[in-house]
């Protein structure tokens, strides 16, 4: 009995550390780290040394962005994240044409606009909110695949998405940045 007892009482502390946790936003040194590497790959595409995963990974960064922002971590202009969507589709576009992957001056200021909004973000949003944005931005992934595989000349692969599994809005449609509208 007492063995059954014990393992409640260390199942309940293990949850209430969890909850605990999920309450409070990435330590500094973590979101430091997570940002270093977006602003990293923001310079190689700056210096046209990007490829293809280079640019979905600043859509990741873009839409993790937007999505903190709708669920109130922080605020952002109203244009900001349809503009670096579009900045993005400008890269990827020559990219996939070109073999080049650079973005232009520009779409790196607008994506250094979001980094520094994603950067504060994830030092003030709780855990549980980061995770939240990550589950969305794993279903519209999910749904851009889907949408990649069914068209007629991806021929199963993700070459509509840039190879790098990335929604744009030529694949699906891009959630309002204000949900009450």
């Amino acid at each position: 009995m007492d063995r059954k007892a014990s393992a409640r009482r260390q199942s309940a502390a293990k949850s209430k550390q969890l909850r605990r946790a999920m309450a409070l936003p990435l330590a500094s040194d973590q979101a430091d780290d997570i940002v270093l590497g977006y602003y990293l790959t923001l310079e190689s595409l700056r210096a046209g040394t990007g490829n293809r995963y280079h640019i979905g990974s600043l859509a990741q960064a873009t839409y993790m962005a937007m999505f903190l922002s709708q669920a109130n971590h922080g605020a952002a202009r109203p244009e900001l994240f349809r503009e670096t969507e579009a900045a993005i589709l400008r890269c990827r576009e020559a990219g996939l044409g070109t073999g080049v992957w650079r973005l232009e001056d520009s779409a790196c200021a607008l994506l250094a606009e979001v980094l520094r909004l994603f950067d504060q973000q994830l030092k003030i949003a709780p855990v549980s909110a980061l995770k939240a944005a990550n589950e969305r931005l794993k279903k519209l992934f999910g749904r851009a695949e889907n949408v990649a595989a069914d068209a007629p000349h991806a021929s199963g692969s993700s070459e509509r998405t840039g190879g790098a599994a990335t929604p744009f809005a030529s694949d699906i449609d891009i959630p309002p940045e204000n949900p009450d509208s």
